[in-house]
């Protein structure tokens, strides 16, 4: 039985991003190879997630029987301890074959390798676009990426973007490096009923038709210019735009521009959508907009996708790479490129159709079992390699 150990920070306090492909790669080793056990690896005294990954009552009930999720917390007065050393020590008491840190980083007490050690790289946005985070320090965080790349046997990064980033930035062998993409969270890949997809709109005040947007109103999201593009286009032609995410400072700005433009019946904020009701609201769209200034990947866009409606994403970073040829891919900088393509798609049903057909198929190459056998076919590979 292959025993993986994890490095759980934002497993277990990140509700997306990180987060999500940390629970999402978990829950699918479990779904497609419950033989192998994860141990999930907590390193510090910090707020855990009410909902850890997210399993039917009876797949809990197995995951209880078969011990094949086991989450291991530091002793709450020995932090320090638990960091230099614990931490390295669990590894061999739990009897862990590989350790696998999710997000960028591998703790000191683990550095030591004796079992062998991969770490996930999902983007190098602080270094193209260091303005969106002033407060953080730059050089730490990438010391502590540097430190991590360097120990580790072999390097996942999430898209071929980022595995660009990490060959040109740090000047690391891209052999070193496989691009493994991340799965969608199973709940896409349920076809809502109409009477759910009405239930939702009812609950959260949405139109019958419009535009969707999901993800931060942060400013390297870029949600202005798809605000502006709205703007552009005539009245007759509009379809209200809804957007999910949480509000940042930037939503000000945001804000002000809509107010300025009279835009305020054109755009839905509804309170806090929960998980559970997203795949409706995504189904409900007739278009969803990501036109993001840089993603790692973007998994809106292949939640999109999955759900079965066209894409207008960004033509930089990683976004082409999660939204296929299909997609409507635009200069995120031009208000007048996204209102076009909007344009295009509401007044075309067989581009539309089109669209959706080929996108929804280009989703499949994501497919979690897919994602999940090559996982364990490199977890497989780096173990051998090591012991040679």
């Amino acid at each position: 039985m292959l025993t993986i150990g994890f490095e759980s920070k934002r497993l277990l306090t990140s509700s997306t991003g990180f987060g999500t492909y940390s629970r999402t790669l978990i829950r699918d080793i479990y779904k497609f190879y419950p033989e192998t056990r994860c141990v999930l690896i907590a390193h510090d005294s910090y707020k855990v997630l009410k909902k850890l990954p997210t399993f039917s009552s009876s797949e809990v009930r197995q995951v209880r029987d078969l011990d094949s999720i086991k989450v291991v917390y530091p002793p709450s007065s020995r932090n320090l301890y638990w960091k230099l050393l614990g931490a390295k020590r669990t590894l061999y008491s739990q009897g862990i074959d590989i350790y696998h840190g999710l997000a960028h980083q591998i703790p000191r007490s683990v550095r030591q390798k004796r079992v062998p050690i991969v770490v996930t790289v999902h983007d190098l946005i602080y270094r193209h676009y260091p303005e969106f985070s002033p407060d953080d320090d730059h050089k730490l965080y990438e010391s502590q990426l540097i430190n991590a790349c360097s120990i580790s046997d072999k390097i996942i990064a999430v898209s071929e973007s980022t595995k660009r980033d990490i060959v040109n930035i740090f000047s690391i062998s891209p052999k070193k490096i496989s691009v493994i993409y991340s799965a969608c969270d199973y709940r896409y890949h349920k076809i809502a009923t109409a009477e759910t997809i009405q239930q939702t709109k009812s609950n959260y005040g949405l139109p019958e038709r419009y535009l969707l947007y999901v993800g931060s109103m942060s400013e390297r999201k870029n949600l202005l210019s798809v605000v502006k593009a709205l703007n552009i286009i005539p009245r007759a032609d509009r379809l209200p735009l809804v957007v999910v995410g949480a509000k940042t400072s930037y939503s000000n700005v945001i804000g002000e521009y809509i107010k300025n433009n009279g835009l305020d019946s054109w755009i839905i904020f509804p309170k806090r959508v929960e998980t559970e009701d997203l795949p409706a609201v995504y189904q409900a769209a007739d278009i969803f907009l990501y036109t993001s200034l840089y993603e790692g990947f973007g998994m809106p866009i292949l939640e999109a996708l999955t759900s079965g409606i066209p894409v207008i994403t960004s033509n930089v970073s990683a976004m082409p790479e999660a939204a296929g040829p299909d997609s409507r891919l635009i200069d995120p900088e031009s208000p007048d490129e996204i209102a076009s393509s909007i344009i295009d798609i509401l007044s075309d049903d067989s581009l539309r159709r089109k669209m959706v057909k080929n996108g929804h198929s280009y989703a499949q190459k994501f497919d979690n079992k897919i994602i999940t056998e090559q996982m364990l076919q490199l977890y497989q590979s780096t173990i051998l390699n090591h012991t040679k």
